[in-house]
């Protein structure tokens, strides 16, 4: 019989701000999930991030990969990276899509955005400060 494990539940009201970070930084490691409260974050956003997101990846390959990941930023696709360098696998069975602040124009690695709704909903999920702690 299988084991169960209980979700991390992590509440971002709490005026601690480097013991949640800590509990955020240890669910990643021990669990690599975990499950926000208290976020702050509109549910209509959300919602619309992520029909937008299922949306972009539900996208043929070819038009994907026409923002395939440069230095750092974009979209990189299944079996592309390997967590563990020792595993014998032939990569991950994950596709994802890396974006970083948008408020620095100066930074060294620019996100790419896609032509799409997308790129207006990540700008303000990201420009209204819901991935910073």
């Amino acid at each position: 019989m299988a084991a169960t494990l209980s979700l991390p539940i992590i509440d971002l009201s709490s005026p601690h701000r480097l013991s949640t970070a800590d509990s955020i930084r240890q669910a990643c490691v021990e669990y690599g999930f975990f499950y926000l409260v208290n976020h702050g974050v509109d549910t209509q956003c959300l919602r619309k991030v992520f029909n937008q997101s299922a949306h972009f990846f539900s996208l043929p390959l070819q038009q994907k990969m026409d923002l395939a990941r440069k230095e750092y930023r974009g979209y990189t696709p299944l079996f592309a990276e390997t967590l563990h360098p020792t595993s014998l696998s032939k990569g991950d069975p994950k596709e994802s899509y890396y974006i970083g602040p948008v408020e620095d124009p100066s930074i060294a690695y620019l996100n790419q955005w896609p032509s799409e709704g997308m790129a207006f909903l990540c700008i303000h999920f990201m420009g209204n400060g819901y991935c910073t702690l």
